[in-house]
Protein backbone atom coordinates (compact mmCIF):
# COMPACT_ATOMS: atom_id res chain seq x y z
CA UNK A 1 0.00 0.00 0.00
CA UNK A 2 1.01 3.48 -0.68
CA UNK A 3 2.60 5.78 2.17
CA UNK A 4 0.64 8.46 2.76
CA UNK A 5 3.00 11.98 2.32
CA UNK A 6 3.58 13.69 5.50
CA UNK A 7 2.71 17.60 3.36
CA UNK A 8 -0.83 16.93 4.80
CA UNK A 9 0.14 17.17 8.10
CA UNK A 10 1.98 19.56 7.85
CA UNK A 11 -0.75 21.83 6.59
CA UNK A 12 -3.46 20.05 8.90
CA UNK A 13 -1.29 21.19 11.48
CA UNK A 14 -1.34 24.84 10.73
CA UNK A 15 -5.25 24.99 10.81
CA UNK A 16 -7.30 26.60 13.49
CA UNK A 17 -9.85 24.12 15.58
CA UNK A 18 -12.53 25.25 13.92
CA UNK A 19 -11.30 24.38 10.46
CA UNK A 20 -10.26 20.79 11.74
CA UNK A 21 -13.51 20.12 12.80
CA UNK A 22 -15.00 21.01 9.84
CA UNK A 23 -13.12 18.68 7.99
CA UNK A 24 -14.36 15.83 9.77
CA UNK A 25 -17.66 15.44 7.64
CA UNK A 26 -15.75 15.61 4.24
CA UNK A 27 -13.38 13.01 5.12
CA UNK A 28 -16.14 10.69 6.98
CA UNK A 29 -18.47 11.32 3.29
CA UNK A 30 -14.75 10.10 1.33
CA UNK A 31 -14.72 7.26 3.53
CA UNK A 32 -17.89 5.84 3.22
CA UNK A 33 -18.01 6.47 -0.48
CA UNK A 34 -14.60 4.09 -0.14
CA UNK A 35 -16.28 1.84 1.83
CA UNK A 36 -19.06 1.39 -1.44
CA UNK A 37 -16.77 1.31 -4.01
CA UNK A 38 -14.63 -1.45 -1.88
CA UNK A 39 -18.11 -3.35 -2.03
CA UNK A 40 -18.20 -2.97 -5.94
CA UNK A 41 -14.65 -3.99 -6.25
CA UNK A 42 -15.52 -7.27 -4.15
CA UNK A 43 -18.40 -7.89 -6.19
CA UNK A 44 -16.47 -7.80 -9.41
CA UNK A 45 -13.63 -9.52 -8.20
CA UNK A 46 -15.49 -12.21 -7.15
CA UNK A 47 -17.68 -12.56 -10.26
CA UNK A 48 -14.05 -12.18 -12.52
CA UNK A 49 -12.78 -15.40 -10.21
CA UNK A 50 -15.97 -17.33 -10.81
CA UNK A 51 -15.85 -17.12 -14.63
CA UNK A 52 -12.11 -18.13 -14.06
CA UNK A 53 -13.16 -20.86 -12.49
CA UNK A 54 -16.14 -22.24 -14.98
CA UNK A 55 -13.49 -21.06 -18.37
CA UNK A 56 -10.68 -23.42 -16.29
CA UNK A 57 -13.77 -26.56 -15.76
CA UNK A 58 -14.76 -25.95 -19.57
CA UNK A 59 -11.22 -25.93 -20.92
CA UNK A 60 -10.60 -29.20 -18.92
CA UNK A 61 -13.93 -30.56 -20.11
CA UNK A 62 -12.78 -30.13 -23.72
CA UNK A 63 -9.40 -31.44 -23.58
CA UNK A 64 -10.50 -34.63 -21.80
CA UNK A 65 -12.95 -35.19 -24.55
CA UNK A 66 -10.45 -34.70 -26.97
CA UNK A 67 -7.68 -36.59 -24.89
CA UNK A 68 -10.52 -39.82 -25.22
CA UNK A 69 -11.10 -39.33 -28.91
CA UNK A 70 -7.00 -39.39 -29.71
CA UNK A 71 -5.30 -43.20 -29.88
CA UNK A 72 -2.48 -44.28 -27.60
CA UNK A 73 0.29 -44.09 -29.64
CA UNK A 74 -1.00 -41.22 -31.88
CA UNK A 75 1.86 -38.20 -31.47
CA UNK A 76 -0.59 -35.52 -31.15
CA UNK A 77 -1.28 -36.61 -27.76
CA UNK A 78 1.45 -34.92 -26.04
CA UNK A 79 0.82 -31.92 -28.25
CA UNK A 80 -2.36 -32.12 -26.58
CA UNK A 81 -0.91 -32.23 -23.08
CA UNK A 82 1.31 -28.85 -23.55
CA UNK A 83 -1.47 -27.52 -24.72
CA UNK A 84 -3.76 -28.43 -21.53
CA UNK A 85 -0.44 -27.49 -19.41
CA UNK A 86 -0.25 -23.79 -21.22
CA UNK A 87 -3.75 -23.24 -20.90
CA UNK A 88 -3.68 -24.72 -16.86
CA UNK A 89 -0.86 -21.68 -16.81
CA UNK A 90 -2.88 -19.10 -18.23
CA UNK A 91 -5.83 -19.60 -16.11
CA UNK A 92 -3.56 -19.93 -12.95
CA UNK A 93 -2.22 -16.48 -14.01
CA UNK A 94 -5.54 -14.65 -14.43
CA UNK A 95 -6.73 -16.25 -11.15
CA UNK A 96 -3.70 -14.52 -9.69
CA UNK A 97 -3.71 -11.34 -11.38
CA UNK A 98 -7.16 -11.39 -10.21
CA UNK A 99 -6.38 -12.12 -6.51
CA UNK A 100 -4.10 -9.51 -7.06
CA UNK A 101 -5.80 -6.81 -8.38
CA UNK A 102 -8.61 -7.47 -4.92
CA UNK A 103 -5.30 -6.54 -2.57
CA UNK A 104 -3.23 -4.01 -4.29
CA UNK A 105 -6.33 -1.06 -5.60
CA UNK A 106 -6.44 2.38 -5.31
CA UNK A 107 -9.68 2.61 -3.20
CA UNK A 108 -7.58 0.77 -0.12
CA UNK A 109 -5.31 3.45 -0.32
CA UNK A 110 -7.82 6.39 -0.83
CA UNK A 111 -9.27 4.85 2.56
CA UNK A 112 -6.51 4.55 4.41
CA UNK A 113 -5.69 8.00 3.48
CA UNK A 114 -8.93 9.28 4.52
CA UNK A 115 -8.81 6.88 8.17
CA UNK A 116 -5.57 8.38 9.04
CA UNK A 117 -6.60 11.97 8.76
CA UNK A 118 -9.67 11.70 10.77
CA UNK A 119 -7.53 9.97 13.74
CA UNK A 120 -4.52 12.44 13.16
CA UNK A 121 -7.71 15.24 13.50
CA UNK A 122 -9.39 13.38 16.34
CA UNK A 123 -5.82 13.29 17.86
CA UNK A 124 -5.11 16.80 17.32
CA UNK A 125 -8.18 18.41 18.59
CA UNK A 126 -7.49 15.83 22.06
CA UNK A 127 -4.14 17.32 22.23
CA UNK A 128 -5.67 20.88 21.55
CA UNK A 129 -7.72 19.89 24.32
CA UNK A 130 -11.38 20.31 22.47
CA UNK A 131 -11.52 16.39 23.13
CA UNK A 132 -11.34 14.39 25.75
CA UNK A 133 -8.26 11.86 25.52
CA UNK A 134 -8.59 8.09 26.48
Amino acid sequence: MAETHDNWQIVYAALDSSTLVSLLPALQAGRERAMQMLKIELRHHEQMEGADAYTAELWGAALTALDARISADDPSREELAELRDKVQQMLGEQVGRTKQAKDETRVHEYLWDHQQREIWIREELARRGLLPSF
